[in-house]
Parts: structure tokens; C-alpha cells; sequence
């Protein structure tokens, strides 16, 4: 839980990014309420590396939306990954950032073989702040995404379904734990509110999709068996 620090001289003339620095780390309760809640503190010492610079503290790596579509972007021109990744639009948030869907499965040889799949849900940084979220389902992707046996193994078996950034305005702006309108996305799934939280509603109903094309399948594979009976 070392405390992160960019110095942008160290970034420009060594190539140096994020880095833990810091000593005498302590985190306790101060003498500080909000009702019946403590609030705590979080302090530590550091030595900046240089004179006339311009630091950055973090208490993770950042993975920024920038990031994200970079990543993207790569699988989407990867000849290989595109092939059984496919990229759109889940929604536009209250911003108007893209929020990405991923669907990533191999191809089936069959309509039974498609109907006996089923859906893998995956998303991260519904809170904000909670970089080490996005760093996870990187590794996620980069694993699944990859030509290991086991990767290929699951995306014969299973439709992923993956929303690498749920919360993109937050994530852009330096929310913690909230959206663009200042509420926990965590705590609206079930939302009636399109317009207010477009992202999880837009979500949830992919997840019912998701479900509904499965369950389908699976009776239009049925009807087809009982008829050639």
C-alpha cells in the first residue's frame, strides 16, 4: 500500500513513470465525525527527486480511458484477435464517452454448438477510482485473448461478454467511487432511469439479451430435434 509518485522530470529525462515511494506510512482514526462515521488519515514522507518539478501521487497505477482505447484499439486491429473479438458500442454515457462492449467466443460449426454455449459476464471500474480493477480485467484479456489452450479451450465453450470500463465519466474526471452525477453506479442496477444512468441500464438489459439469445437457441435447437423425430 506504498503510496505512488510520478515525477515528470524522471518521466521526460529517464523514462521513469510511476514508481512506490514514501516512508513512515501510517493510517489512522482522527479526531474528526460525519455522524456516527470516524474519519481516518493517511500520512506519510517523501523526498522529492528534483528541484522545479511537478509531481503526481497515486494510491494505485493508474489505467486511464486513454489507456483503454489504446488496448482496444489493438485488438480491434489484431488479425488474429479480431477474428473471434468483436467491438461495438454498448452505450454512450451521460458525457457521450463510448462505453465498449467486447464479445469474445470462437466461431461455432454449429447452430447446436452455438446454443450450448453459455454467457460469461465480465466488467470493471464501476467505481472510478478502483484502477487496479481495470489492470485485472487487462490481464483477463490479454489471457483470454491469447493463443494458450486453455484460452481456447474456454472460448469454445463460453460467449465473454466483457465491459472493460463501466464508468468512464467518473474514471475522467478523478471520481473515487461515483459517476458524472455524483452517485454510486453500484447502487442502481436496478434503475427504471435511462437516461440518468445510462451505463448500467444498458448493461443490465445486455445481460437479460445475453441470456434471452442462449435460452432461444436452446429451444429452436429443441423444436428442430422434436421435428426430425
Amino acid at each position: 500500500m506504498k503510496p505512488l509518485m510520478y515525477s515528470q522530470l524522471d518521466a521526460n529525462t529517464h523514462n521513469i513513470g510511476w514508481r512506490r515511494e514514501g516512508n513512515e506510512i501510517r493510517y489512522y482514526k482522527n479526531n474528526m465525525r460525519d455522524g456516527q462515521q470516524p474519519f481516518y488519515c493517511l500520512t506519510w514522507t517523501i523526498q522529492f527527486p528534483h528541484d522545479q518539478d511537478t509531481c503526481f501521487f497515486a494510491h494505485f497505477y493508474p489505467y486511464t480511458y486513454t489507456d483503454l482505447q489504446c488496448y482496444l484499439l489493438s485488438v480491434a486491429n489484431s488479425p488474429v484477435q479480431s477474428q473471434f473479438c468483436k467491438l461495438r458500442t454498448l452505450c454512450r454515457s451521460l458525457a457521450g464517452n463510448t462505453v465498449y462492449l467486447l464479445t469474445i467466443t470462437n466461431p461455432s460449426r454449429t447452430p447446436q454448438e452455438a446454443a450450448a454455449k453459455k454467457a460469461v459476464v465480465l466488467s470493471a471500474r464501476v467505481h472510478p477510482g478502483e484502477s487496479n480493477g481495470s489492470w485485472i480485467m487487462k490481464g483477463f484479456l490479454d489471457f483470454i485473448l491469447s493463443s494458450s489452450p486453455d484460452a481456447h479451450l474456454l472460448r469454445d465453450i463460453f460467449v465473454f461478454k466483457v465491459v472493460p470500463m463501466l464508468n468512464p465519466d467518473g474514471v475522467i474526471v478523478g471520481n473515487y467511487r461515483c459517476s458524472l452525477a455524483g452517485r454510486d453506479l453500484n447502487r442502481h442496477y436496478k434503475t427504471i432511469l435511462k437516461e440518468s444512468f445510462p451505463c448500467i441500464w444498458y448493461t443490465r438489459n445486455m445481460i437479460k439479451s445475453s441470456l434471452f439469445i442462449v435460452v432461444t437457441l436452446r429451444c429452436k435447437s429443441a423444436r428442430k430435434e422434436q421435428a426430425e423425430l
